[in-house]
């Protein structure tokens, strides 16, 4: 795992994995994830190398991932404004259109870039003897090359950086000024660098998993008089595995928080198999992992379905803590589940989505990202890619596709102290997914729900909290308009057990760990709902999409969420965010009641 304070972060700076690790029975050692840069997007190809095919991509296509191609983005023509006002009304309510989606080809016909805008760009990076592919969304397309080839269209080679054993990703930047060709009018470059996976270097991380607790007053140690950590006291407490953090009582199982938000009625009621997709941006994981935490606790993992993404034409061999926890916990929630995995690169966060949203099996039920990190939005570094993304994002909901994005763990400053005051995780910030807060549960007999308060362990000598707070650009979406008297947009939207002990457990390289953060309640939460888009399918209904209409036109029903009523997720002493009686900028609207949400789901428009 990668040491944060060690990381450079150039901007723009964002991909923090939302996910910490405990360190022992009483103190809790730092452990934020912290990913590669994003500084471009990233390399892909096509099923053979382009300087020997015969053929370019079809016009609206994926390529398939493929070695020795460097990718970089164009952004496209596109009616955004009408594409966001449209899936507003798919996500709405009482909207007559609510629920009601058209396929993704219908979508991109009517929203993205028109055929003769397509040929023109086509035509006009061709030219440079790169080839171009513009992606089914008709949003944005990939503009593929050799190094070889982008020198020759470039008339300088692209600037390289090596692969390391710790960061496996070769990184290549486009010169300061790039040929007109490749920037056609009503076509932008986004971002100017891309990553390629080098499995030759790979192996060789830093390790993840449980660390040795420092002794008091040693770097990475709790402050002296740092409050004991709690540990489990739900019961029952069962597990078909044996390992420290389980006889410590530094996890809880994953039957123990089904129970307590009510989730075992879901896995009942599902008459049919969720589609479930994950978004792996650069971590890795190990089917062994998988298969030994359902043994632990008593599921059959699904199979996996993976698809890698531009620059990743090889599975990466590295298994990473964050997206080994993420398909674990789908797999607990959702054992009967169809799980696909999309593998890109730290960067790849627009092909990651343009591939589960284009897969040749259909779109997803529900999206599972836990990555994030300092809001585009929030800081400027990126409007043009910021632009593009939320506009696929817009066309995923509009779709029908449930997308759920961890809210951070950096409190309501997610920048740090690149921003004055409070800021917020990107994309959890886009209008069009549901951002995942956390908390800090307690249980006690049948695994019932003791108390819950805002996940803040600095109190325990960790700088960890639930992301939330205002966001500085983007304006207050509709579906927050009863609860949110400010005029932007509020996070988190919902929240679930994120505290780092008890936490979440997580199986990598054949050990078993405690784990914390945001990267363990959005997949579980992404994961109930899908069981619960699942029994609507059944019963001939159509998918949810866009969850947070649904959610907040709920939470005025009695039980159907747990209201978290005290704590803060101040780690930087900003002034926010407390938790109140109702929405509150530490934990939304509070954490789901699985038990009684469901009923709640409006009929379609």
């Amino acid at each position: 795992m990668v040491d944060p304070s060690a990381q450079s972060t150039p901007a723009p700076a964002w991909t923090e994995r939302n996910m910490r690790q405990a360190a022992g029975p009483r103190a809790v050692g730092r452990g934020t994830v912290v990913g590669l840069v994003l500084v471009a997007l990233l390399a892909a190809g096509c099923t053979s190398n382009p300087s020997t095919t015969s053929s370019a991509p079809s016009p609206m296509s994926i390529p398939q991932a493929a070695s020795g191609v460097v990718t970089f983005y164009l952004s496209l023509p596109a009616s955004m404004a009408e594409l966001a006002q449209v899936a507003t009304g798919a996500a709405t309510p009482g909207s007559s259109t609510y629920r009601h989606f058209p396929s993704l080809d219908a979508a991109a016909q009517q929203f993205g870039a028109t055929a003769a805008q397509i040929d023109a760009v086509t035509t006009s990076v061709e030219s440079l003897g790169l080839q171009f592919a513009t992606d089914p969304t008709r949003l944005f397309g990939r503009v593929m090359g050799t190094p070889q080839q982008w020198q020759g269209a470039l008339g300088a080679p692209l600037a390289e950086q090596p692969a390391t054993a710790s960061a496996p990703f070769i990184t290549y930047t486009l010169p300061a000024e790039t040929p007109p060709a490749l920037q056609p009018a009503g076509a932008t470059l986004l971002l100017r660098e891309a990553q390629v996976y080098d499995s030759t270097v790979d192996g060789n991380r830093p390790p993840g998993g449980t660390s040795p607790t420092p002794a008091p007053g040693t770097p990475g140690a709790p402050p002296r008089g740092a409050q004991p950590v709690p540990v489990n006291t739900g019961t029952p407490f069962t597990a078909g595995c044996s390992a420290p953090v389980l006889q410590q009582g530094l996890v809880y199982t994953p039957q123990q928080v089904r129970t307590a938000y009510g989730v075992d009625s879901l896995q009942t009621n599902a008459s049919s198999a969720p589609v479930i997709t994950v978004l792996d941006l650069g971590g890795g994981w190990n089917p062994s992992d998988l298969s030994l935490a359902g043994q632990c606790f008593g599921y059959s993992a699904p199979p996996v379905t993976q698809t890698q993404g531009d620059g990743v034409a090889t599975a990466i061999g590295h298994a990473g803590s964050e997206t080994s926890l993420d398909l674990q916990t789908v797999s607990a929630v959702a054992p009967g589940a169809q799980l696909r995995l999309v593998q890109s690169t730290a960067g790849g966060l627009l092909d990651a989505y343009s591939r589960a949203i284009g897969d040749p099996g259909g779109a997803p039920d529900v999206i599972s990202l836990s990555y994030g990190g300092c809001a585009y939005a929030e800081n400027q570094g990126a409007p043009e890619f910021t632009s593009v993304l939320d506009a696929v994002l817009a066309m995923t909901a509009l779709t029908g596709v449930s997308s759920f994005v961890a809210a951070g763990d950096s409190g309501s400053t997610t920048c740090g102290s690149s921003v004055t005051g409070t800021s917020l995780s990107y994309p959890a910030v886009s209008p069009f997914v549901t951002a995942v807060g956390g908390t800090r549960l307690t249980l006690g007999a049948g695994n019932t729900r003791v108390s819950e308060i805002v996940w803040n362990d600095s109190v325990f000598g960790v700088k960890g909290a639930g992301g939330g707070g205002l966001s500085r650009q983007e304006p207050r979406p509709a579906y927050q308009a009863g609860v949110n008297p400010q005029n932007q947009r509020a996070l988190p939207d919902v929240s679930a057990l994120a505290d780092l002990q008890p936490g979440w457990p997580v199986v990598v390289a054949d050990t078993l760990q405690a784990v914390g953060g945001t990267s363990g309640s959005t997949p579980f939460t992404a994961a109930a709902t899908a069981l619960v888009i699942s029994s609507e399918r059944s019963a001939g209904r159509p998918p949810a999409g866009l969850a947070n209409g649904w959610f907040y036109a709920a939470a005025s029903q009695p039980s159907t969420f747990f209201d978290v009523t005290s704590g803060n997720n101040d780690l930087a002493g900003v002034g926010c965010c407390q938790a109140t009686t109702g929405y509150d900028l530490a934990s939304g609207l509070g954490v789901p009641n699985w038990t009684a949400l469901p009923a709640a789901l409006p009929p379609p428009g």
